[in-house]
């Protein structure tokens, strides 16, 4: 009986012992987990930056520029602060319906929008002169959200509307003052979008101005397609490489040089990622979107039926802190506790 009862208070020490062991071994990988969580980790590098002056149409490469609350900024250069509509009913239009419009380019030079279509000579527009006309637009975007434009002139309306082969199609300017219900989402699937955004003191603040998109993720994306596609297709505004694939469906914060990004929402895809960018035609297999749509599409629950089936590639980001940012820079996470 005595040698029993030994064996009994062996065994329960035993036991005691296992599940402190066990519990201590939870409580430290839940401090490692909550402090990886918070300590800032190096995702790769800077592979090229972008802005997109004119909504659908092509963008401009460089090598910096700065992060504002409102989106990429380089000197002159904003992003999408141009949009193209109908002169009557004011409904914009984008590479969806006209694919040929990703071969419009523009630049910004002495408050001057330059703008130039394929085998025609580059057209001039004074923004100066545009806003001292004063002739105010009412765009009619998605969801029939709103927005006022000042007319960018009859030069810029007849090159624009002669190229996609559609009457009195009019060039607005968005400048800052001027009315409008949009969020600041960037890419050309902000229409469809959710509107992400985040709580400070003052309340909710519509802030996603970034889209951020990796080397790693589209080169996942190509293993899975005959004919390859390129970060064109996808219009980020941040491109990054020397991560893994996929990566970012984790971030939660990102820092580049002093700038520092806050990621919102996953970015869900639309027809636009069909466009060829070299050859301003849709893809007749409907990729890389069909086979993203395999893979791709968002978890079950809230998220799928938001999204339904349109998947994920890149991750938006707002701006808390200001700063430029350039090419080669190493990029820096913190990661949430799981995906999306």
């Amino acid at each position: 009986m005595l040698e029993l009862d030994k064996d009994k208070k062996i065994l329960i020490g035993c036991l005691a012992s296992s599940f402190l062991a066990y519990h201590t071994a939870r409580q430290i990988y839940s401090y490692l987990t909550a402090r990886s969580r918070q300590e800032w980790v190096p995702i790769g590098v800077v592979k090229s930056l972008h802005i997109y002056p004119i909504k659908s149409c092509k963008g401009v490469d460089l090598f910096a520029f700065k992060c504002t609350k409102t989106g990429p900024v380089m000197g002159e250069l904003e992003d999408r602060a141009f949009l193209l509509v109908d002169g009557e009913t004011g409904k914009f239009i984008t590479a969806r319906q006209k694919p040929k419009m990703v071969h419009v380019e523009s630049r910004m030079e002495n408050e001057t929008l330059f703008i130039r279509i394929p085998d025609k000579p580059e057209l001039a527009v004074d923004l100066k002169k545009v806003v001292e006309n004063g002739k105010i637009i009412r765009a009619t975007l998605f969801d029939n959200l709103q927005q006022d434009g000042f007319d960018c002139g009859d030069d810029a309306a007849k090159l624009l509307s002669d190229y996609i082969e559609e009457p009195n199609f009019r060039l607005i300017f968005y400048k800052e003052g001027l009315y409008t219900e949009r969020t600041c989402i960037p890419d050309d699937d902000w229409w469809n979008t959710p509107v992400p955004k985040r709580k400070d003191d003052s309340g909710f603040t519509d802030l996603a101005p970034f889209l951020i998109a990796t080397d790693a993720s589209l080169k996942a994306v190509n293993e899975k397609l005959d004919n390859k596609v390129t970060m064109r297709n996808f219009r980020p505004s941040i491109y990054i490489e020397g991560c893994l694939p996929w990566d970012e469906d984790k971030w939660a914060e990102v820092r580049i040089g002093d700038a520092h990004l806050e990621c919102f929402a996953p970015c869900t895809r639309c027809v636009f990622t069909t466009v060829d960018p070299e050859k301003g035609t849709m893809s007749k297999e409907n990729q890389p979107l069909k086979k993203l749509r395999e893979f791709r599409l968002a978890p079950e629950g809230k998220m799928r039926k938001a999204h339904k089936d349109s998947p994920v590639f890149g991750v938006y980001a707002g701006t808390v802190k200001e700063a430029y940012i350039h090419v080669g820079q190493t990029a820096y996470a913190r990661y949430k506790p799981s995906v999306f």
